[in-house]
């Protein structure tokens, strides 16, 4: 079954509007394994590239999933077993993916807000206050490793709040971009 899901439709219908918070990682909740990452890419949205590319060479990516703008493909590629799926996307993606997950009975590890607004990017993650600030158009390979030290419990929790410096938005970027982290394929207690 193939979804073609497009972005207007979605955003029409008040997903943008959806309030985005960090959710959260205990320090050692993720420590005590090693982590299968799979790295959710959104292909026709560069900053979704770049924070993919980051995982690759990182080597904690055990593989990464690409995504066309139109979703097809996402919600067969969420049924991974078991793993942490983590992905900076536009809010559809996120939202779907979210939705998803959560019904499948995925516990959720961060999710993060991601804004174009006034030739800067405005970022709601958790962390080291002014992180992302010196980070213009690499931001999204800060944010990675950021991401990858929240994952094994290296983090501080203080919510950040930053701008990034002055840059100019990619044509192919949809300018609202959520980062998230879930947890698959595990036993609540």
């Amino acid at each position: 079954m193939a979804w073609d899901v497009s972005r207007r439709t979605v955003m029409s219908g008040g997903a943008v509007g959806a309030a985005v918070a960090g959710l959260g990682i205990g320090r050692s909740a993720l420590a005590k394994r090693p982590l299968k990452i799979i790295v959710i890419e959104e292909a026709e949205v560069p900053e979704s590239r770049l924070f993919a590319e980051t995982f690759v060479n990182s080597g904690r990516a055990a593989k990464v999933i690409r995504i066309d703008r139109t979703l097809n493909g996402l919600l067969h590629e969420l049924a991974i077993g078991e793993g942490v799926l983590v992905g900076l996307t536009s809010d559809p993606a996120a939202m779907i993916a979210e939705q998803v997950l959560l019904a499948d009975g995925a516990r959720p590890l961060l999710k993060w807000a991601h804004h174009y607004r006034k030739m800067r990017w405005e970022h709601r993650t958790d962390g080291a206050p002014a992180l992302l600030a010196r980070a213009s158009t690499g931001w999204p390979i800060v944010l990675a490793n950021h991401m990858q030290d929240a994952l094994v419990g290296d983090r501080q929790d203080d919510e950040l709040r930053c701008q990034s410096g002055h840059c100019g938005l990619d044509g192919k970027s949809p300018g609202m971009l959520v980062s998230w982290a879930f947890e698959v394929g595990v036993q609540q207690s």
